[in-house]
C-alpha cells in the first residue's frame, strides 16, 4: 500500500509542476554559497551522503552475498580440471633425454 501512495506523490507533485507552467531560472553569483571554493570539493549536506553510504553498503552486500551463496553464476557450471592428471605432453614440457 505504501507504493500505491508513493505513486500518488509523485503524480501530485508532477501535477503541480505541471500547473504552475514555466518558471523563470535564477542564479547565484560567485559570493554565493552554491558556487564551489577554488580548487576545493563542494559542501555535499549531510543527507545525501547518508544516502549515498547506505546505497552503496547495500549494493555490496548483495554482490557479496550472492558471491557466496550463488558462486556458479560468476565462475561458470563446470568442474575444475585436475592439473594433477595431466601429462608433460599435454603441458607442453618436453621430454627428459632430449636436449
Amino acid at each position: 500500500m505504501s507504493s500505491f501512495g508513493r505513486v500518488l506523490g509523485v503524480l501530485r507533485n508532477g501535477n503541480q509542476l505541471l500547473r504552475r507552467g514555466p518558471q523563470r531560472i535564477t542564479t547565484q553569483k560567485a559570493g554565493g554559497h552554491s558556487a564551489p571554493p577554488y580548487r576545493g570539493y563542494p559542501h555535499v549536506a549531510k543527507t545525501p551522503m547518508i544516502l549515498s553510504e547506505v546505497i552503496s553498503s547495500a549494493m555490496w552486500f548483495w554482490i557479496f552475498w550472492h558471491m557466496w551463496h550463488d558462486s556458479d553464476a560468476v565462475f561458470g557450471h563446470f568442474p575444475w580440471p585436475d592439473a594433477s592428471k595431466w601429462t608433460d605432453e599435454e603441458l607442453g614440457v618436453p621430454p627428459d633425454d632430449e636436449e
